[in-house]
């Protein structure tokens, strides 16, 4: 990868008024909205609505078949939600929304929960990176190849163990095909965005031929310090009308080979990810990522009597960063190697009940070298056993399951001196019941309950150092105990063809929740001096000494009970056969159960959108409302509401008949308001708002 070498623009204000440089920004979204032909054909036509396989449930199932509330993004819904990250891609789903560390890093986070209690798959595996150590760090999957992105809200560890407790999101691409699609076939997809000269490229070919496949796809993005308005810091002291150190480029590369042969199939990929990108909480701090994955995939369908299907899923890496405090000046080292295989079994129905018995394995071998490793090298091993079975009936289905792991983390500290920590060993046990009730054709109602363990990290049983990241020197909790969540949640949709509505209530009830909360003993971090309290949180200096003027927060990883609930819904009815009126909203309310309320909650948040259409023109109209968020942890502060107004034309067509699917150009603007929107499940919300007025003009060609 070419070094990357970002540069401050702290102080630069731009010559013309704010007004002028959104109306300049938006000036090809005007010329083609006065010319976009909104004429609305008044003949209705129905829609079927398709069910889509959820691959990240092992029982083929869709998604209004599961229990668990699950959300797929795929298809043209998925061009037009991509971002740079992940977490930017999902978040105006209901109940999800990201982390957002800048342009370069953004993981989910799915009502309240995060880093280490959500697991980010790719086709099924694991993303074997370090995205869940500290939020500065970028997941190792590039959205631009991502086919489909399937969601599981709520615990998830029945399926997936420890580290999908709040829930799991699945990356789906063309890496690993189950299937031969005859011919030659590819993607082809660009676009500009005005803002910080934001260039994304992506090229997807497929070839199959007899009961071969290929696959090849590669992408690429770079982009420049974003346009913000106002200032980057809420105090008024960062840069003016730009984000200083918010440069950010990517690349990434994928090679897979499939043997196919019915239902059966035998597929192998290797891929990279790179990426580079500044951190604009420090003036020229940015990460260096490499990642080099191998996926191996077998599938047999019905091998045995009463076998459905065994299929085997292992993937490897070897993955680094290099966090550099300046050019030239390389910091903290950090390493992963990590290999993830799981099986699964689907058993033919058995007196009514059909289900699906797997076993996964998960080695992980963990270093951070230099001055910010707060964690010492570590090894996990994770091994789990899990069942799930379902059984229909006439009006309804019944769905249970029982997982059971055993976790040991090992400790590997440097030869310093310091006192060993113990190995720490945990045997989490989870389970859970759900139903389906079919109330009528189009009307379901969902129960579901569940009972979740979850092993502590590494990070939160043995961090001792400063973070710079979030502005903390952390202390682990080596005697952490297992969290065990019980989730009790009620849901309903209704499908029919010209009105779909889906709502959730829940309740998330942990004991022993692991999270960091400030110290106030006026000791240094090793415990040293003399003791202190002034009822003000103590801070410290790189070193961990006490120091009241110090850069870096004292926090400790401390276990409490604590409760997380809230409701989600969504609804989109047809109101002609060429318009769509949508609409979503949600909340979440994360406090602990002895009083106070707890960080980086998503606020309140609801949404309206409407999608004309005419011939082979498209448009979408969204509106986001995102409420303030005044329910804040001790020494948080609070952020405002902000409205977020989306505007998008396409005009789709077809390169030819045998076309996978359509081509298409298209003009988008984001954040059309220009409005300062700072995300309060950022760990720099208060130093980083999100990119102001946005217009991206690109391309899709399939052919």
């Amino acid at each position: 990868m070419n070094a990357f070498i970002p540069h401050g623009r702290n102080g630069r204000v731009a010559a013309a008024s704010s007004n002028f440089r959104i109306a300049f920004r938006l000036l090809p979204l005007m010329a083609a909205a006065a010319s976009f032909p909104f004429v609305v054909n008044a003949d209705e036509a129905a829609v079927e609505l398709e069910g889509v396989t959820v691959r990240a449930n092992p029982l083929g199932k869709t998604a209004d078949e599961l229990v668990q509330p699950t959300t797929v993004v795929d298809g043209d819904a998925l061009n037009r939600k991509r971002r740079g990250t992940i977490g930017e891609t999902l978040e105006n789903e209901p109940g999800i929304s990201t982390t957002d560390f800048g342009a370069g890093a953004g993981r989910p986070v799915i009502r309240g929960q995060a880093g280490p209690r959500v697991e980010v798959l790719e086709n099924g595996i694991g993303s074997l990176d370090v995205s869940d150590v500290s939020p500065d760090h970028a997941v190792g999957i590039d959205v631009a190849n991502a086919r489909a992105i399937e969601v599981l809200r709520g615990p998830a560890t029945l399926l997936y163990g420890s580290r999908a407790l709040g829930g799991v999101v699945n990356v789906l691409n063309g890496r690993l095909p189950t299937a031969v699609d005859e011919g030659f076939h590819g993607v082809l997809e660009g676009q500009y965005g005005s803002n910080g000269q934001d260039r994304n490229g992506a090229l997807e070919l497929d070839y199959g031929l007899g009961h071969h496949q290929f696959h090849v796809d590669a992408a690429g993005r770079k982009a420049n310090e974003y346009d913000i308005p106002g200032n980057a810091r809420v105090d008024g002291g960062g840069s003016e009308g730009v984000l200083a150190n918010s440069r950010t480029q990517t690349n990434s590369t994928g090679f897979s080979y499939a043997y196919v042969q019915g239902g059966s199939s035998l597929s192998f990929a290797v891929s990279t990810f790179g990426a580079v990108y500044g951190l604009p909480q420090e003036e020229e701090a940015f990460i260096n990522l490499d990642q080099t994955r191998y996926d191996l995939q077998g599938i047999l369908d019905r091998p045995l009597p009463g076998i459905e299907s065994v299929k085997f899923r292992s993937a490897f890496n070897a993955y680094d960063h290099t966090e550099f405090e300046a050019p030239d000046a390389p910091g903290t080292l950090f390493r992963n190697s990590q290999n993830q295989s799981r099986v699964e079994i689907v058993h033919a129905p058995i007196a009514g009940f059909r289900g699906v018995f797997g076993v996964q394995h998960d080695f992980r071998r963990f270093s951070a070298i230099g001055e910010e490793a707060f964690v010492p090298s570590t090894r996990t091993t994770q091994v789990g056993v899990f069942l799930i079975e379902e059984y229909a009936w006439s009006q309804g289905k019944f769905e249970a399951g029982v997982r059971v792991n055993r976790d040991t983390v090992k400790p590997n500290f440097p030869a310093d001196g310091s006192a060993p920590a113990p190995n720490r060993g945990y045997t989490p046990v989870s389970f859970s019941l759900g139903t389906i009730l079919n109330v009528s054709a189009h009307d379901h109602v969902k129960f579901n309950f569940s009972r979740a363990q979850r092993s502590a990290a590494a990070e939160e049983l043995f961090a001792f150092g400063p973070h710079l990241a979030t502005g903390t020197f952390e202390r682990g909790l080596a005697t952490a105990a297992l969290e065990t969540a019980n989730n009790f949640e009620i849901g309903f949709d209704h499908h029919d063809e010209r009105l779909s509505v889906e709502g959730a209530l829940y309740l998330n009830s942990i004991r022993n929740y692991l999270y960091l909360d400030e110290i106030d003993a006026g000791l240094d971090a090793d415990g040293g001096g003399t003791a202190n309290s002034d009822g003000v949180a103590d801070r410290v200096d790189d070193e961990g000494a006490f120091d009241p003027d110090g850069d870096l927060l004292l926090v400790d990883y401390r276990q409490a009970n604590a409760r997380f609930y809230g409701f989600e819904g969504q609804a989109t009815y047809k109101l002609t056969g060429q318009v769509s009126l949508r609409a979503f909203g949600d909340q979440v309310i994360g406090q602990l159960n002895r009083g106070g309320d707890l960080p980086r909650i998503t606020p309140a948040r609801v949404g309206f959108g409407v999608d004309p259409a005419y011939g082979p023109f498209t448009a979408s109209f969204s509106y986001t409302r995102v409420l303030a968020q005044n329910d804040i942890a001790t020494l948080e502060t609070r952020t405002a509401g902000y409205n977020l107004l989306g505007i998008e034309a396409a005009y789709h067509f077809k390169l030819s008949e045998d076309a996978t699917s359509a081509s298409e150009l298209f003009l988008r603007a984001r954040n059309v308001l220009d409005d300062e929107a700072r995300r309060h499940t950022s760990f720099v919300k208060d130093f980083a708002p999100i990119p102001g007025a946005s217009v991206y003009v690109g391309f899709r060609l399939a052919i």
